[in-house]
């Protein structure tokens, strides 16, 4: 009898660890939604939508093509707003959480879905830094390992744009 007392409990704990895992990607994929064009990504539970490719790279309808362009801090504002005025939609710098949330840590580099953000170079990229309006203090998130850095801005790196979808 304890024998299958065992059996039956380890039975139904591999079943609700099959089922969490099973529901798991399902969130997920409710979290996202790639726009019509492919362009962009929209964060349904942060009210965001992304930029699919980082800068200097472009949507070729089934990935992101060409080579990304790196932009010292000053420079990448600039292409915020530039991007902001040419489309009329509010691009910006992302925070830096909201680009943290794109990070996926049990991925292998690049740490990002690639299904959503297809090839993310796995190095650094900028996020703003609310309350420093200085071209001098920004976050870096590295694609790369995951990690966040603090920066002075005199360097270049990568810029993945971001916009409020409310």
């Amino acid at each position: 009898m304890k024998r299958v007392c065992s059996s039956v409990l380890g039975v139904s704990l591999a079943a609700a660890a099959l089922l969490l895992t099973a529901a798991t990607p399902a969130v997920a994929e409710e979290r996202y939604t790639v726009s019509a064009d492919g362009q962009e990504v929209v964060d349904n539970t942060a009210h965001l939508v992304w930029k699919r490719c980082v800068e200097g790279m472009a949507w070729d309808g089934q990935k992101c093509a060409g080579k990304p362009v790196l932009f010292k801090l000053p420079a990448a504002k600039a292409q915020a707003a530039s991007e902001a005025k040419a489309s009329g939609k509010e691009w910006r710098l992302p925070t830096r959480d909201e680009l943290v949330a794109l990070v996926v840590k049990n991925k292998k580099k690049p740490m990002i879905d690639q299904a959503l953000f297809p090839n993310t170079p796995p190095t650094q990229t900028w996020a703003s830094r609310p309350g420093f309006d200085d071209n001098l203090n920004a976050w870096l998130v590295h694609f790369g390992n995951g990690r966040v850095f603090g920066n002075s801005g005199e360097r270049k790196f990568g810029l993945r744009l971001v916009r409020s979808n409310f």
